[in-house]
C-alpha cells in the first residue's frame, strides 16, 4: 500500500510504504486466542474419551501456529517513508531490527526499476545517487512499484524551489 501526500506550502512531497496487512496486532491476537479456544475444546473432548495423546499435539500446533502469527505481524509492521523536500530526498525505512535513514541529493537522485535476472521474479526499486543505493517498495507487487516509480520521478523531477506568481 502506497499513501501520497503533497503539501503545497512547502513544495514536498511525502509517501509511506507499508505492506497490506488484513488484522491490527489487536486482531491477530483475537484471532489465535479464538483458534487456541475451538483447539483445546475439541481436544480436550477427545482426552475426556481416552485419546489424551491429543493434547500434547494440539499445545505443539498451537505453539507453532502462535510463532508463525508473530513472524507475519512483526514484518507487516514495517515501512519505508519518503520525503522529497527542497534539495534532498530522505528515506526513512523501519523494520523490526531498527530504523535506517538515507538522504540523496535530489538533483543527481535516480529512480529506477531493475528486472530482474532470473525470469519471474519481481521488478525491483531503487533510489540511487553517488553510490549510494536503497531499494524501495520491496512490499509492493509490480505494478504497485510501476505507478510508485513514475510518482517519485517526477517527484524528484519537479522544481523544488518553484516561483510564487502574484
Amino acid at each position: 500500500m502506497v499513501a501520497t501526500r503533497f503539501d503545497s506550502s512547502d513544495a514536498s512531497h511525502r509517501f509511506l510504504i507499508r505492506p497490506n496487512r488484513s488484522l491490527s496486532w489487536r486482531g491477530v491476537l483475537r484471532f489465535y486466542l479464538g483458534i487456541v479456544l475451538v483447539s483445546f475444546t475439541i481436544a480436550g473432548g477427545f482426552a475426556l474419551f481416552g485419546a489424551w495423546p491429543v493434547l500434547p499435539f494440539a499445545g505443539l500446533e498451537m505453539l507453532v501456529l502462535g510463532a508463525a502469527l508473530y513472524v507475519v505481524a512483526r514484518r507487516a509492521s514495517c515501512w519505508q517513508r519518503i520525503h522529497v523536500q527542497g534539495d534532498a530526498v530522505e528515506v526513512v525505512e523501519r523494520r523490526p531490527e531498527g530504523e535506517q535513514r538515507r538522504s540523496f541529493q535530489r538533483a543527481w537522485a535516480r529512480v529506477e526499476l531493475t528486472k530482474s535476472v532470473i525470469s519471474g521474479y519481481p521488478v525491483r526499486l531503487f533510489i540511487r545517487s553517488h553510490g549510494k543505493s536503497m531499494e524501495i517498495g520491496g512490499c509492493l507487487n509490480d505494478h504497485e512499484k510501476r505507478q510508485l516509480a513514475a510518482r517519485l520521478r517526477a517527484a524528484v523531477d519537479a522544481d523544488p524551489w518553484p516561483v510564487a506568481r502574484g
